[in-house]
């Protein structure tokens, strides 16, 4: 336990649908950290090596995501087309927030193309990074006491094929 802070957020989500057939959502979520525990000269909170400064571990100050979504009938079901994104802030993987734990924000983006009949049957097409980011999901600090930095890939762009029954 390190203290006390004070933490204020916002989120806000949407949903559209300005044609028929047509869906576009979207979210912000914005977060705002403070250490309000008092500090010693070195700028550090008292009896820690954490500046007063920092943020907490995995705590993005920024994320939002959008999406668009087309839903068209045909006399075979309806083909349905998705596009989405979300962005991730960058973020620290310690409470020091060093460099060496500094993941970099990132931008990914999906892609899906689906087929379903009577809303029973639905394979689907997706694709997960779709544009191939290289970034990381986690990094681990050992460098004070290992000499090492290890970090955690996120996975490439990816493929897979699905099919969905629901039983009703």
């Amino acid at each position: 336990n390190i203290g006390a802070a004070d933490v204020k957020g916002a989120e806000l989500e949407a949903s559209i649908y300005p044609v028929e057939g047509l869906t576009i959502d979207a979210s912000i979520s914005y977060l705002d950290f403070e250490y309000t525990s008092p500090s010693d000269t070195a700028g550090n909170l008292v009896n820690t090596s954490i500046p007063a400064s920092a943020i907490t571990p995995y705590t993005p100050e920024l994320a939002y995501s959008a999406g668009v979504q087309y839903d068209h009938d045909i006399q075979a079901g309806t083909l349905s087309f998705r596009l989405d994104g979300s962005h991730q802030g960058e973020l620290y993987t310690t409470a020091e927030n060093s460099s060496w734990s500094k993941i970099d924000g990132r931008f990914l983006a999906n892609a899906r193309i689906s087929w379903s009949k009577d809303d029973k049957w639905k394979p689907a097409l997706d694709v997960q990074n779709l544009f191939d980011k290289y970034y990381y999901q986690s990094v681990s600090d050992a460098t004070t006491s290992l000499g090492v930095l290890t970090g955690v890939p996120g996975l490439p762009r990816t493929w897979s094929v699905s099919v969905e029954r629901k039983f009703r």
